[in-house]
């Protein structure tokens, strides 16, 4: 699970298809009106348009996502951004503009086919680019305007800390892969474009919070088990992540930048309280996926989109 379509590995001699940057492995299917604000972010190529990764609007500009998502993004002299790759020759290619489907059920059948143009791409300043393993995965996409839709609720904005404990089971969504071997499903939307996912239909699944030491010590083994030390041996836990997940339900490739939410009594709603990450593999048993905690980066929100509109 760094859970992104692009990025992706495979550790020789296991078949192990291993997420470095993660639809909804063991899931089942969603509705938009279910997931306030959430996103696709999509690179466009001629007429194709592909998923890249989750999101969810939290104002009517911004939407946060995964740093790992964006790391390579580039504003481009008209002002709009488009997603770029880095070759094994080291150079930048471009693929496309960057573009956001937002509250979608399906990619391809719902009826609306807006989307919206990035225009700005704030990626955590404590976030290594390339290292999603190390911490601060998450970044925050601008939209041009005129998003008029549902916002999620958020953890530490506007909404209190979410009293969390292990075993507490939280819910996940996205457009990624049903099951860890790659896959990909098309199909012409309303306009003619070709629309590219993992799952073009939304996936939502149940997994239970994981203690962090528990987390640590299994994410420990499976590296060593694996011998992917090299790309995985200086991962980062701590108060700024969440665990979750103990095997079969899960968050795989295509999911990354997507919300992970816990239920609200006091709100009668669910709120926002991570952000797909990484992982190793979906859905193995004691394999927890990663989870970047969003009111550890409340204040950064804040300071990035404005007070009143990350709070409202």
């Amino acid at each position: 699970m760094a859970r992104m379509t692009l990025r992706t590995g495979l550790v020789a001699g296991l078949g192990l298809s291993l997420s470095l940057g993660g639809c909804v492995v063991a899931g089942e299917d969603a509705f938009a009106e279910d997931w306030p604000g959430i996103v696709s972010l999509q690179i466009s190529q001629g007429r194709n348009t592909w998923h890249e990764c989750g999101g969810t609007m939290i104002t009517k500009e911004w939407l946060v996502t995964a740093a790992h998502c964006v790391d390579t993004a580039r504003i481009e002299p008209s002002g709009k951004a488009a997603q770029y790759q880095r070759g094994e020759d080291g150079v930048m290619r471009r693929l496309g503009p960057l573009k956001v489907a937002a509250n979608r059920t399906h990619l391809s059948e719902d009826e609306d086919i807006r989307t919206w143009a990035v225009t700005e791409i704030k990626v955590h300043p404590d976030y290594d680019a390339g290292h999603f393993e190390r911490g601060a995965d998450i970044a925050l996409v601008r939209i041009q305007d005129g998003y008029d839709g549902p916002t999620m609720a958020v953890a530490g904005l506007g909404v209190d800390e979410m009293a969390l404990a292990e075993g507490d089971y939280l819910r996940v969504a996205g457009y990624g892969n049903t099951e860890e071997v790659d896959n990909t499903q098309g199909a012409l939307n309303a306009r003619g474009r070709a629309v590219y996912a993992p799952s073009l239909r939304l996936q939502q699944a149940d997994v239970p919070l994981v203690e962090t030491q528990a987390c640590r010590a299994q994410l420990e083994t499976l590296i060593e088990d694996y011998d992917v030390e090299a790309d995985y041996g200086g991962f980062e836990l701590g108060e700024a992540t969440l665990c979750a997940g103990t095997g079969g339900a899960d968050s795989c490739y295509g999911d990354s930048g997507g919300p992970l939410v816990a239920w609200s009594p006091a709100l009668s709603q669910n709120v926002q309280v991570g952000v797909v990450s990484w992982g190793l593999g979906c859905g193995r048993a004691e394999s927890p996926g990663v989870y970047s905690r969003t009111s550890a980066y409340a204040d950064w929100i804040r300071e990035t989109v404005g007070a009143q509109g990350a709070d409202s």
